[in-house]
């Protein structure tokens, strides 16, 4: 089909002549401003003028193309679209000046002659042309690289990577030796030596290769000993390692050419100014690991040659798991009679390559093992055609295609597919209402949460800002109960309510059969089956019971005047979801207006309820940093301004909290992505600066100086709390934004990490240092208590700090 933008090529004729008539309106223009500048008065003058020399500059390029057509229109050896070119430029140009001039930009019209619309056959042809070329030049790249157009896209891709990781390495064409004699099978090391056997098993002589290079590497992690017959030790590739020697195989120009032009290359990158020269010529001696993230970046090329081995191989494989059934292989029967040929020669049978696939996905093959293969899956519909990788590997080809049909159905199944009956039979088993469905649809969309006041979906209009609607209590758990609906707990005793994978499920077939016209919304809400594990019930936040391993919020009752007479607890009810014997729990009280939330909130225990008789407190207990000689010379290094600032900010003993990055990807980022600013100040302190998150402080000055009398948070009677603000800056320091990291007012507080009591009588203060003895005196003087060191004080193995209520 032929389309409003699908045109020709122009005759040379007709190419000549716009040309010229271009030139001529040009030409004309040029008069016309000509003649506006003689007639113009003083007023004007400046400008007609102005507007004389761009017209007349424009003619003459006019003018230009027009002779430069007719001069190439006689050259036999001009290319065909060198006319339209000068045809072009020429309109342009006499448009401009027509323009400029402030005419009717009659020139334009033009180019509708330089443009001839194609016929349907004209079209028809050139489609075939051009695909016939594709088809030739596939060939022909087929025929010259052994692989198909999506291997030779990455291994253009792998191309570029070992380009930017192959320099990173370290490496010398020796360390390339060592891992391809280990790729064979054949390095091992024995009695100190490393060598490269003639054969497999056979442990003794061969070539020497280089120890020290084989130590760096197997230190490095590229390759790995194991133990084998006779004390020896066979050395064998890590995957990094693999990878590493491809791309080394594939940008061998970032090898260095000696190992002292590699030293210093990686003396260069390691050298910091901060460090110690020792310490910065044993880190140039470390081959450093291939960066964070290569490995999962390279991905192995496969051939036209071994696609065809794989599919062959996965066809006798299905015959086998089938029990002599193939879909889409033909039976083989004996040859019959005399037909040697027939036997010689046996007909082509359909191979079929795998698991069948929904359309826009895709397997993507992983580096493999020697014993097993690995799939990924890719998806061309998440981001608008382009490939995108679905989380997960499998070793399992169908298990892989199982997770695409999945993610189809879950994510791209349009609404227009028709349901099977067994579909239509799970529509009918969950006559949901509109209200339910929209449930369903704020669990997903919105912050479906608990509060003591039942269910409420926050922000839940799209079109407008922060609408909250309440939610039916009984709407809500009977969803839960069907399993239609999970709880997500957070540490701030929130409850939210997201679709679990039966809601997401469901919720997607109950759209298409409203939209085939199978099913409606029911009137009335369902009343929906429990599943076996929640026929307990809902555990309400209002009536205070708690889901298993849940804990209880922070406690929001003020601090009472006088202490409130004990009343005896009413006996349980049998739907209190209380044990006989048990004590019922505490009514909440009633907090005062007038009283400040953070003083409501950290108020001393003592000020809010009296203390157990036996003195035990129900408090999250958290740890105290002990640091290792290494960490106590690290903080005994410190500039004393910094060890005072780090006292202040209790960042001597820090304590991190669990994070999904690994720590090397964590320096990684501090090295690479952080300013420079960033990174000054973080070299200051010995466990950095910026890190360091309210909540993740440790211990305060006075309790590391023995001072537990005065310690910091016991004279504040509560915790330091951040004030959820935070400022964005660019590359030089300046502040361009404000940030806030918790808009929901969740407090991060500093509670000191020591197990000192934060509240009621305050701990004895220590003796008073006794004076050494004198010079002469025989007795032995007492040692001093640290000083300085004293922030590296290591409490007991089992302490542990308690933190906020």
């Amino acid at each position: 089909m032929t389309s409003e933008t699908d045109f020709g090529e122009p005759t040379p004729e007709t190419c000549l002549r716009v040309a010229r008539e271009a030139a001529a309106l040009a030409a004309a223009a040029d008069d016309m401003a000509l003649s506006a500048a003689c007639r113009s008065s003083s007023r004007t003058e400046a400008h007609r003028e102005e507007v004389m020399h761009a017209v007349h500059r424009e003619a003459v390029e006019a003018e230009e193309h027009a002779a430069r057509a007719e001069q190439w229109a006689a050259d036999p050896s001009m290319p065909d679209s060198s006319l339209r070119y000068c045809a072009s430029g020429a309109v342009d140009h006499a448009v401009r000046a027509q323009e400029a001039a402030g005419v009717e930009a009659t020139a334009a019209a033009l180019r509708t002659e330089l443009e001839r619309k194609l016929t349907p056959e004209e079209h028809a042809e050139r489609e075939s042309e051009r695909r016939r070329s594709e088809a030739e030049q596939e060939v022909e790249e087929r025929a010259a690289t052994g692989m198909d157009a999506d291997n030779r896209h990455l291994a253009r891709m792998n191309a570029y990577l070992a380009e930017s990781a192959v320099p990173l390495l370290g490496w010398t064409a020796g360390h390339v030796r060592v891992l391809e004699a280990a790729e064979t099978g054949r390095l091992y090391q024995r009695d100190g030596q490393v060598r490269q056997a003639a054969e497999h098993g056979g442990w003794s002589g061969g070539r020497r290769v280089s120890r020290g290079r084989t130590q760096d590497l197997h230190a490095a992690g590229f390759l790995v000993a194991v133990d084998a017959a006779d004390g020896a030790r066979v050395l064998a590739a890590t995957p990094m390692g693999q990878v590493a020697l491809e791309l080394a195989r594939l940008h061998p120009a970032g090898l260095y050419e000696s190992d002292r032009a590699a030293y210093e290359a990686r003396y260069a990158r390691v050298a910091k100014r901060y460090k110690r020269m020792d310490d910065k010529k044993a880190a140039a001696r470390r081959l450093p690991a291939l960066e964070h993230g290569a490995v999962g970046r390279y991905r192995r090329p496969v051939t036209l040659v071994e696609q065809e081995a794989r599919a062959a191989r996965e066809a006798v494989e299905q015959w086998e798991d089938e029990g002599g059934y193939c879909a889409g292989v033909e039976t083989p029967h004996p040859a019959v009679g005399n037909a040697p040929a027939a036997a010689a020669e046996p007909a082509a049978a359909p191979v079929q390559a795998g698991p069948d696939l929904p359309p826009g996905m895709y397997f993507l093959p992983l580096p493999s093992t020697r014993y097993r293969e690995w799939w990924a899956i890719q998806c061309g519909r998440c981001q608008g055609g382009v490939r995108t990788e679905l989380p997960g590997e499998w070793h399992d080809k169908y298990e892989a295609a199982q997770a695409a049909r999945d993610h189809f159905e879950y994510a791209h199944r349009p609404f227009g597919d028709l349901l099977t009956e067994e579909e239509v039979a799970e529509v009918e088993r969950w006559p949901l209402s509109a209200a339910q469905r929209t449930v369903l649809h704020w669990a997903e969309h919105a912050h479906l949460t608990e509060y003591d006041d039942g269910f409420w979906a926050l922000d839940c209009v799209p079109d407008r800002w922060d609408v909250n609607k309440k939610v039916a209590r009984t709407r809500v758990t009977g969803l839960w109960a069907a399993g239609l609906l999970d709880v997500r707990l957070d540490g701030n005793g929130l409850r939210h309510l997201v679709k679990s994978p039966t809601g997401h499920r469901v919720a997607r077939l109950l759209r298409r059969a409203e939209h085939q016209g199978i099913a409606e919304p029911a009137a009335k809400d369902a009343r929906l089956t429990p599943i076996p594990k929640r026929i307990g019930g809902y555990p309400l936040q209002s009536e205070g019971r708690l889901f298993k391993g849940e804990q209880r919020p922070v406690a929001t009752d003020p601090a009472p005047a006088e202490p409130a007479a004990v009343t005896a607890a009413p006996a349980p009810t049998p739907g209190s979801g209380l044990r006989p014997g048990t004590d019922a729990p505490h009514a909440p009280a009633v907090a005062r207006a007038d009283q400040p939330l953070l003083r409501r909130l950290f108020a001393p225990r003592a000020a809010r309820d009296p203390r157990p008789a036996d003195g035990v407190r129900t408090v999250i207990r958290r740890p105290q940093r002990i640091l290792t000689p290494e960490e106590r010379e690290r903080v005994q290094d410190m500039p004393l301004l910094n060890l005072q600032g780090a006292l202040i900010m209790g960042i001597t003993d820090p304590v991190p909290n669990a994070s999904p990055m690994p720590e090397e990807a964590g320096a990684w980022v501090r090295e690479h992505a952080w300013p420079a600013h960033f990174q000054q100040e973080e070299n200051r302190y010995p466990f950095g600066f910026h890190r360091w998150s309210m909540c993740e402080r440790g211990t305060c000055w006075n309790c590391l100086n023995g001072r537990h009398d005065i310690c910091v948070h016991r004279q504040k009677g509560g915790p330091d709390v951040d004030d959820n603000r935070d400022w964005v800056t660019n590359h030089q320091g300046r502040i361009v934004a404000e940030f806030i990291p918790r808009p929901g007012g969740e407090p991060c507080v500093w509670w000191c990490r020591c197990e000192c009591p934060k509240d009621g009588p305050a701990p004895a203060r220590p003796a008073a240092k006794k004076k050494p003895a004198p010079a002469g005196s025989p007795t032995v003087p007492e040692p001093a208590s640290v000083q300085a060191a004293a922030p590296v004080r290591a409490p007991e193995a089992g302490a542990v700090q308690a933190a906020l209520w």
